[in-house]
Order: structure tokens, then C-alpha cells, then sequence
């Protein structure tokens, strides 16, 4: 029985937190049209003679362990690194693009060539139920050029500096302590959902999974308190997603509410250079009122009181557990962990 509003916060995780391999069906997929791409690529060696040597990777919130799964409606989202071993000055970017469209182009399902990526799209009923996205990249001995757009109206592609591996190394060496490297993860997934329940249909209009990473990275604190005598961790995500809305907030400029993220690695682009400034203004008060939200909930002394808080649509919806009113006490101690447990 939940009694405390940490304990609700590792169940809401337990739930949001997305695992593909555990879905079979979408790990089935993703596999399958890897395999298509690889007899694709047989079959042109046999035709043309061109050889090409293909590494497939994870790629993006699944790679590195915070996806959440999508809110009704919405489509899960697959990412796909294909490192094709070639020299970016002998093979134009628009042709190894077309190659893997080529080799996914099958009906019913859908496959378009987005500005990152080839997309394979699949449909049920009508709506979208999943799709992946196979990111194409040229990789010479340590240089690394991902197949790109100039921008998302052009036919054109070119090959961008890139390092597709470098940003799961830093969330991975996150911190040496895996109790705060768990906490790090669960925070992430927790804004992540607040972010899908407050921009539902507008695409450009929302911060990117990317950038809530990029910002964790830079300012996550961790509320995580290890006790060497007790060999015990007294653990707390409400405080810690509290410290990170506070030090989003902060990053935008007081007189114009810009903002500007870079990604860590190359190519190193803002992060929301897609949104206009009256999106930027709209999200910086959606923050402060999660902001404030987060607090009522905190300052709350019955734990029964401060779930429903947390369980508005504005905040983290029903998937947050509610804490029976029974069992509610007087005093929201913080939750004991042993041992450290991994997001």
C-alpha cells in the first residue's frame, strides 16, 4: 500500500517508463525492417557490385533508458542509428538515404524521408500506432556525418558532423553513484510526461525529449542522501524535479523569456531554434505553474491531498498514483531505498 508521495513516485515511473524490448511486437518490428534493409543491401551488392558494411544501433530515449511510453493516442517512437562504413566524399548523402527508403518503401505501412531520418510509419484503424525513425550515417575510421536536410522543404541531403554515440556516454557517466544516476533518469521521464500532457497538438510548440536532456545534464540536482551507518539512501524526486523546473526557468533571458540550448555534442544546435518567441513566453509560464503546482504538492502534509495535486492533468495526470486518504498521515517522510535501485 502506497503512504507516502515517494512511493507514488516510483510507481508513476514504474508505469511511464518505456522499455521496447519488453514490447515484443514493436521489438519484432523494428527487427524485421532492420532485416529488410540488410537483404536490400545483399541484393545490391549482387546487382551492382557496391558493397556496404552496416552497423544498426539503438538510438535516442531508448538507448538511453528514458523513454516513457506515449499517452493514448499518441505513437511510440523508435529510433534507429544505421552506421554505414563509407567515405561521406564518395557517396552523396542523398544516395545512402534513398538506398535504406528504398529497402523500407513497402506497403501498407508508410515510409517517408523526414529532415534526420527515414521514417517507417505503421497505422491500425486509422490512427498511428508506432513508427521508426532509421537515422542514416556515413562513418570513416572516428568521423561520424549524419544524412540530413538542409531544412525540411528541400530534396536535397548533406552530411553533418555528428556524434551519434557521444550524448548516451554522458548519460550513462552521468555520476558515479547510481542511486543519483537512477534518480537522474526518473526525472527526466517525469518531465517528459508533463510535457506530453501539456503540448498534445502542438509539434513545434513543445520542448523536444532532446532538450529536457540537454538541460538535465547541465543543471539536474539530485536530492538523494546516502547514510553510511544505515548503509540506506533517503531518496526524494519531488524536491529534485523542483530543483530542475527551477533551473529551466532560469535559463530564460528576463527581458525577452529567450531561450537558448545547445546539444552537447556536435553538430552543438539550439535546441529550440523551432520555436517562435510567443511559443517560448507560452512555455516559460506553463513552467512557472508546474513550478507551483510541484510546491502546493510539497507543502502539502497530507499525502492523500498532495497525490491529487500531482494527479491534475496540468501536473502528471492519472497515471500518478493516488494515495489512499485512509492511510494518509500527518507527515511525508522521505522514501528509504536499499539497495540503490536502477531506472
Amino acid at each position: 500500500m502506497i503512504k507516502t508521495v515517494q512511493e507514488a513516485f516510483r510507481k508513476f515511473h514504474r508505469t511511464i517508463k518505456l522499455n521496447i524490448e519488453d514490447n515484443r511486437k514493436l521489438a519484432e518490428k523494428r527487427d524485421m525492417l532492420i532485416d529488410e534493409i540488410h537483404s536490400h543491401l545483399k541484393k545490391l551488392k549482387e546487382e551492382t557490385g557496391v558493397k556496404l558494411t552496416l552497423t544498426v544501433k539503438n538510438q535516442g530515449s531508448y538507448a538511453m533508458r528514458t523513454g516513457i511510453e506515449p499517452l493514448e493516442g499518441d505513437d511510440y517512437d523508435i529510433d534507429v542509428m544505421l552506421l554505414f562504413a563509407i567515405d561521406k566524399d564518395e557517396f552523396e548523402a542523398k544516395e545512402i538515404k534513398k538506398i535504406v527508403f528504398d529497402a523500407l518503401n513497402r506497403h501498407p505501412r508508410t515510409t517517408t524521408i523526414k529532415k534526420p531520418c527515414v521514417r517507417v510509419q505503421y497505422h491500425q484503424n486509422g490512427e498511428v500506432k508506432f513508427h521508426v525513425d532509421f537515422a542514416v550515417y556515413a562513418k570513416n575510421e572516428d568521423d561520424v556525418f549524419l544524412s540530413k536536410k538542409p531544412n525540411y522543404a528541400s530534396e536535397d541531403e548533406i552530411w553533418e558532423s555528428s556524434e551519434p554515440e557521444e550524448l548516451k556516454k554522458l548519460i550513462d557517466g552521468y555520476h558515479k553513484d547510481p542511486e543519483v544516476r537512477a534518480q537522474f533518469r526518473r526525472v527526466i521521464r517525469y518531465l517528459k510526461r508533463w510535457k506530453d500532457l501539456k503540448f498534445r497538438s502542438n509539434s513545434n510548440g513543445k520542448p523536444t525529449g532532446i532538450a529536457l536532456t540537454a538541460i538535465a545534464l547541465e543543471g539536474f540536482e539530485s536530492e538523494v542522501e546516502y547514510d553510511s551507518l544505515s548503509n540506506k539512501y533517503k531518496v526524494d524526486d519531488l524536491q529534485a524535479t523542483i530543483n530542475l523546473v527551477e533551473y529551466f526557468i532560469s535559463l530564460f533571458s528576463w527581458w525577452s523569456n529567450n531561450i537558448n540550448v545547445s546539444l552537447p555534442i556536435k553538430p552543438y544546435n539550439d535546441l529550440f531554434e523551432k520555436m517562435s518567441k510567443n511559443q517560448k513566453t507560452k512555455l516559460k509560464e506553463k513552467l512557472e505553474l508546474l513550478k507551483e503546482d510541484l510546491i502546493t504538492a510539497q507543502n502539502e502534509a497530507d499525502p492523500h491531498k498532495a497525490s491529487k495535486k500531482l494527479r491534475q492533468q496540468q501536473v502528471f495526470g492519472a497515471d500518478f498514483p493516488e494515495i489512499p486518504k485512509d492511510d494518509s498521515g500527518q507527515h511525508r517522510p522521505k522514501a528509504i531505498i536499499t539497495p540503490p535501485d536502477q531506472a
